[in-house]
């Protein structure tokens, strides 16, 4: 048994709420597959049933959501677009905030439910392959509680003893020895570190890139709109090195206040037309339909003491890392690469 917590959608009305989650849900297919039928066929539910549930979702939001035109297919129209829009923002802004809230409410239950029962606890940054690893966990229960911080956080949570796992992301090239050096005092050296996967990240920028965003030094120019990540994260330490080796300062860009706490709540943002570009993986960007300019490699790590890795709660995490289905699942997203994954070593074998 496992507690899960998931955002839900619904219309206000005098007789009481219609949740709409399925309708969304089906509009969204619809957009991947531009046809109405197949995205029936990929919610397990009839033709008439989804015909049937288009038309009510119309009625209650006062507004066409679907376009079809024989022997053209099905596409969405301003108004379900939007609609889809505002789903995918909301599931990219609050999953990791409830994902934690659910790890945790799930780990106090089951130490009730089977007293002297501990749990392995991970602090780590938002990303893609994160987020397949802790479904993975759920679904096989392992005794681990992953919670989702920002890089910094987690690695002063790791030093200090609340959490026995931290992952955290390191820039490849000549950002890595600076960002190392950042963090040398939170990194012990007895720590050893998981290889996750190494990823893509770049300036997500509108389609076609109307703001003519190409370089870092392009976010400081009038009229450019930028969103950030949080303080603390390592997307936003990156940002700040870059921003120092242009000689800009970040006073000089419009919205570097303006946050968001994960890259696909990012690739939203900009979806929306709030803003210009923001830095964040390729997957991101490809999810929310964006351009993206590459501007390094980085890698993702988990970082432990080394009796953690004896540890018989995060047997199931490391297993799953060092074998072939998550190398696999990787694959669905866009500028990662899996195939250093579960390697294990030193901090000095690892950022030599």
């Amino acid at each position: 048994m496992r507690i899960c917590l998931q955002p839900s959608f619904s219309i206000a009305g005098p007789d009481g709420d219609d949740a709409i989650d399925r309708h969304l849900r089906l509009l969204a297919e619809v957009e991947r597959h531009g046809n109405l039928r197949m995205a029936c066929e990929r919610l397990g539910m009839s033709y008439r049933s989804g015909w049937d549930m288009v038309g009510a979702l119309e009625r209650r939001v006062g507004g066409q959501v679907l376009d079809m035109q024989r022997g053209r297919g099905s596409s969405l129209t301003e108004l379900g677009q939007r609609l889809v829009w505002a789903l995918k923002l909301v599931h990219a802004r609050f999953e990791p905030l409830l994902d934690s809230m659910a790890a945790e409410i799930d780990a106090q239950v089951q130490l009730t439910l089977a007293r002297g029962q501990s749990y392995l606890r991970i602090f780590a940054s938002h990303g893609y392959a994160i987020a397949t690893l802790n479904a993975h966990l759920q679904r096989v229960q392992a005794p681990v509680e992953l919670g989702y911080r920002g890089s910094v956080e987690a690695l002063h949570a790791l030093a200090r003893g609340s959490c026995d796992v931290a992952g955290f992301p390191i820039p490849v090239g000549q950002l890595q020895p600076v960002v190392v050096a950042r963090m040398q005092a939170l990194l012990k050296d007895g720590y050893r570190v998981i290889t996750v996967t190494a990823r893509h990240l770049g300036l997500m920028v509108r389609k076609g890139n109307p703001s003519q965003v190409w370089t870092i030094g392009d976010l400081a120019r009038p009229g450019v709109r930028f969103v950030n990540r949080q303080q603390g994260s390592g997307t936003r330490m990156i940002l700040e090195l870059l921003l120092e080796r242009a000689g800009l300062p970040g006073a000089d860009i419009d919205g570097m206040e303006t946050v968001e706490l994960t890259h696909a709540a990012i690739a939203a943002y900009i979806a929306s037309g709030k803003a210009d570009a923001g830095l964040g993986v390729e997957a991101a960007a490809r999810q929310f339909d964006l351009d993206f300019v590459p501007v390094l490699t980085e890698r993702y790590f988990l970082v432990c003491n080394e009796s953690t890795l004896a540890d018989p709660r995060f047997a199931a995490t490391l297993a799953y890392l060092q074998g072939p289905e998550f190398r696999t699942s990787l694959l669905e997203y866009p500028g990662y690469d899996g195939a250093e994954a579960g390697r294990i070593a030193t901090l000095a074998e690892a950022f030599h």
